[in-house]
């Protein structure tokens, strides 16, 4: 949450099938998709019409008018096979929070970092790392949901606690006034803390919800993760539009009050139950599930633990020797407990989408302040401003982003799921090429302003490349949810992708330390960026290519449309493999 450009890391993830769409009438084998037959039929008519021909003007505006028939019916056809309060409940999750809201915050917390708490770019990484940290406890909060109901429901009153307590939260920070003193950290820390909660637990029983779907109706997966996906990309627009005109004014708790209705409506979406959900007859625990799936409960119970420490020790220690090995440390003891509590397939599946989010070790934070702080933190830098950075970019990264979804279910969802995961690593490790021509300004020497090179590397191909990579993960965890255990297994394989990330960034914090990167933006504040290209040659370029061994080892030989059969713990080696 205090990053301000959309990355590929593991975010909270959903599961993509199959292809869509080509053009805006792809054939309509591949998910519900549009009708090629309907959009001939209205071609056909254009062209004969009543009086036997139609004006150019009129078939040139219907020619226009076709994505959006073509889209209306998607959209109707979608409903029809997975129902209307479902779809409403995903444009309440992910439009209204996972867009709008966590956009509006995203958008603040930069300025709101180096501005008003004047933070470092390790700080501010430490403290991303603690605020995400609701994140990698999805699995406790997803056992807690599928066991125990609460006045008759698994997830309804789970999401309407949580949105209290990120609207009040997100309210806190629109009213209060904050300074440069430890105090304020901690607030503003433990605020950002209550609005991720908010957000993960909606998120996460809406995409329990929409995974039982695709399980029950495979033929709409792809269909279902696109509308997912759209609509938290124009949620981020609305976001990034909002915050075009309020940044300039440098209120930055004006964007708080405007992210505050968002977190609003879902106390009343969830309240209402607009998620369809069917009330349970039990209100008791369920203790059959409970022993059924014991292993899953432990592992999800030993990540909140994991979680827990590793946040705590962001806050309570800067020895960077420290938090290398505790980091991994936590990587190890992590990596060879899902073995023991998962069912062989599954635990190899986490493990490589773990490792090599871990292994991408993330200095973001130092990157952001490289790009915007002022000559005399970084002289010769680009120094671009909020406006540009965080408003110009993100629209146009928003757009091409859904450009990387077409290109994902249009080409990228008929490979097999070894050569997406490889080729996924490898545009991931090439895409790191601009910012290091940018850090070694090579792109002036080339002649090219920065805006204009940020603008093509940074925000036009990252964000197609950083969703193709993203994707066919999505995919591999939409496999490996087990029938009626979709909400906790979900968050753990989900979970360990994050926890990944968080280890990634205390890695970060490790390598930006051992580096000498400092960003000291008080005044009189020390700042170097001396080697800041060499972490992103290693970190961002050599690193993620670990992926590429690891598919061998890790990720079964399949095409990522094949259905994948539920297998047990302790489960043969034969009737593994086999299955």
């Amino acid at each position: 949450p205090l990053a301000t450009r959309p990355t590929p890391l593991a975010r909270p993830p959903a599961a993509p099938a199959s292809a869509p769409s080509e053009g805006c009438s792809g054939p309509s084998r591949r998910g519900i998709g549009f009708s090629p037959a309907a959009d001939a039929m209205d071609d056909e008519r254009l062209k004969s019409g009543d009086a036997g021909e139609t004006s150019a003007a009129t078939y040139v505006a219907s020619a226009a008018c076709a994505p959006f028939r073509g889209a209306h019916r998607w959209i109707h056809n979608l409903a029809d096979a997975v129902g209307w309060q479902l779809i409403a409940f995903i444009g309440s999750c992910h439009f209204g929070l996972k867009g709008a809201l966590m956009g509006l915050v995203g958008h603040a917390s930069l300025p709101y970092a180096q501005r008003v708490l004047k933070l470092s770019a390790e700080q501010s990484q430490r403290y991303g790392i603690v605020a995400m940290f609701p994140w990698s406890i999805k699995p406790v909060v997803g056992m807690i949901s599928d066991v125990l109901p609460i006045g008759g429901y698994n997830k309804r009153y789970y999401m309407f606690g949580a949105s209290l307590l990120g609207a009040g939260a997100v309210t806190y920070m629109a009213t209060a006034t904050l300074g440069d003193d430890h105090a304020s950290a901690m607030t503003y820390v433990s605020a950002l803390v209550l609005i991720n909660l908010q957000v993960s637990v909606v998120d996460l029983l809406t995409e329990g919800k929409y995974t039982e779907k695709m399980s029950d109706m495979p033929e709409v997966s792809s269909d279902v993760v696109s509308l997912v996906w759209l609509v938290l990309g124009f949620g981020g627009i609305f976001a990034t539009v909002v915050s075009f005109f309020v940044l300039p004014t440098k209120n930055y708790r004006l964007l708080y009050w405007c992210a505050a209705p968002f977190a609003l409506q879902a106390v009343f979406t969830s309240a209402l139950g607009v998620l369809p959900e069917t009330k349970a007859k039990s209100q008791s625990m369920n203790h059959e599930l409970l022993a059924k799936h014991a292993p899953l409960f432990v592992i999800g119970t030993f990540m909140a633990f994991v979680c827990a420490a590793l946040a705590a020790a962001q806050l309570l220690t800067t020895d960077m020797f420290f938090e290398l090995w505790f980091t991994a440390g936590c990587a190890l003891a992590l990596s060879v407990a899902m073995f023991f509590c998962m069912p062989a397939r599954l635990a190899k599946a986490t493990l490589f989408l773990f490792l090599t989010n871990t292994t991408s070790v993330s200095f973001g934070s130092a990157m952001q302040y490289w790009f915007t702080v002022d000559e005399t933190c970084n002289p010769g830098g680009p120094h671009f401003d909020y406006l540009f950075f965080t408003v110009y970019t993100a629209v146009i990264a928003q757009l091409f982003g859904a450009l990387g979804i077409y290109l994902f279910n249009a080409y990228f969802s008929r490979f097999r799921m070894r050569q997406a995961l490889m080729i996924s690593a490898l545009i991931s490790s090439v895409a790191s090429i601009g910012d290091l021509a940018m850090v070694m300004r090579w792109n002036l020497r080339w002649g090219i302003p920065d805006k204009w090179f940020y603008l093509v590397g940074d925000t036009i191909l990252e964000p197609i490349v950083g969703m193709m990579a993203f994707m066919p993960g999505t995919v591999l965890i939409s496999k490996m949810c087990p029938k009626n255990m979709e909400a906790t297994t979900f968050a753990i394989l989900a979970s360990f992708s994050n926890l990944g990330n968080a280890l990634s960034g205390s890695f970060g914090v490790f390598a930006m330390q051992y580096a000498g990167i400092k960003t000291d933006v008080a005044e009189d504040g020390e700042c170097d960026f001396t080697n800041l290209p060499t972490l992103i040659v290693v970190c961002g370029m050599l690193l993620p290519l670990l992926a590429v061994p690891l598919t061998f080892v890790l990720i079964p030989d399949m095409a990522m449309t094949d259905p994948v059969k539920e297998d047990r713990v302790g489960g043969g080696e034969e009737e593994n493999a086999a299955q």
